[in-house]
């Protein structure tokens, strides 16, 4: 017996067209001033305290996200002060 909607319809490993579409590049959320440039996947290490301590930080900085945050940062967008 064959799908009797659509929305039951079976697609091939990696066809399903919603799949395909989250494939296409520039389709992620970026926000629009690092549009210009392609971001690399990085990784670091951090203590769970320094990790919990950054989090009201960025908030408060206005940013979504420990990555917006080094980003700002790393571009001069953010000052630091000691």
């Amino acid at each position: 017996m064959g799908p009797s909607t659509k929305s039951e319809q079976k697609y091939s490993k990696g066809k399903h067209p919603n799949s395909l579409s989250n494939l296409k590049p520039g389709s992620g959320r970026k926000p629009k001033a690092f549009a210009e440039e392609d971001k690399k996947r990085r990784y670091l290490t951090v203590t769970e305290t320094g990790w919990e301590g950054v989090k009201p930080i960025i908030k408060q900085l206005g940013c979504s996200s420990v990555s917006e945050f080094l980003e700002k940062l790393g571009r001069g967008e953010i000052k630091l002060s000691a």
